[in-house]
């Protein structure tokens, strides 16, 4: 059986838009919230991390439980940071997966020695693969997230990227010089074996299809169609899926639910 969690939050910040998945969806998603955590825009990125350190800690244990029932948890979140609290909760049931594919049109490899804008949206990969946060002046928000969640960080050599279309010159240069398999969505399959548990993280901006689905974040031309992803998507019903996390689109721009319905039918492909 599988087990629906959707975290309200966008790097710390509440989303409880997220939450319309359960107005169009044929199966009900548990809401995943810390009340005290209201504030829908938040300036200072260490506060971020905080917030986002208790909140996937929460997403962790749950996924513990889920895991430890013999069920696949399945989660819809605002960022890519719900990879940590995905993992952290796998690792914790004793479950750690032998593969993670992360699909992205991004690489999501930055670190504050690579980043230029100073987002975080572009840094759980990396912090995933256990590169560290290596600001001046010893702060390191990003250990003490770790230390939070609990996670250990995950082999770069297990680890297939694909499309990561879009880089940044400082991150294209971290993934060159890493372990991490990059390669064309058309390739996955000859990386993977039946016999490996997987973990599928899929960011919806992977999809290039600004008409059909337009509250997608970020889009990027030149991507794979909404058919190629239903395609990859079947064909990895192959392989044993043990978690798959999901990276929502702008929920505050979809109001008539056009592109969660959208995301929601491709989930079904690959479940």
């Amino acid at each position: 059986m599988k087990r629906y969690l959707i975290i309200p939050y966008l790097t710390g910040q509440r989303r409880d838009g997220l939450g319309r998945v359960n107005d169009v969806s044929t199966h009900p998603w548990e809401l995943l919230d810390i009340p005290d955590f209201e504030e829908v825009a938040i300036s200072d990125a260490n506060e971020k991390l905080r917030r986002m350190g208790h909140i996937y800690a929460l997403m962790a244990e749950n996924v513990r439980q889920v895991v430890l029932r013999g069920d696949r948890p399945v989660c819809i979140a605002g960022d890519c940071f719900s990879s940590l609290g995905m993992l952290a909760g796998l690792q914790k049931a004793g479950k750690q997966p032998d593969r993670i594919l992360w699909l992205d049109a991004h690489g999501d490899f930055h670190t504050w020695e690579t980043t230029q804008t100073k987002y975080l949206g572009g840094m759980p990969l990396a912090i995933l693969a256990g590169r560290q946060d290596r600001r001046r002046k010893k702060r390191d928000s990003i250990g003490a997230l770790v230390e939070t969640l609990g996670v250990t960080p995950f082999p770069e050599e297990k680890i297939i990227l694909s499309d990561a279309r879009d880089l940044d010159p400082g991150e294209k240069e971290a993934l060159q010089n890493s372990n991490i398999r990059i390669c064309k969505i058309e390739d996955i399959r000859q990386y993977l074996s039946p016999d490996e548990n997987l973990y599928v993280h899929f960011d919806t901006d992977i999809i290039d299809a600004r008409q059909d689905m337009p509250a997608l974040k970020y889009h990027v031309r030149a991507g794979p169609t909404k058919e190629d992803i239903s395609v990859l998507f079947k064909s990895l019903r192959l392989c044993n899926i043990i978690a798959i996390s999901v990276s929502a689109w702008h929920e505050e721009e979809d109001l008539d639910n056009k592109t969660a319905i959208a995301c929601l039918n491709l989930l079904k492909e690959l479940e």
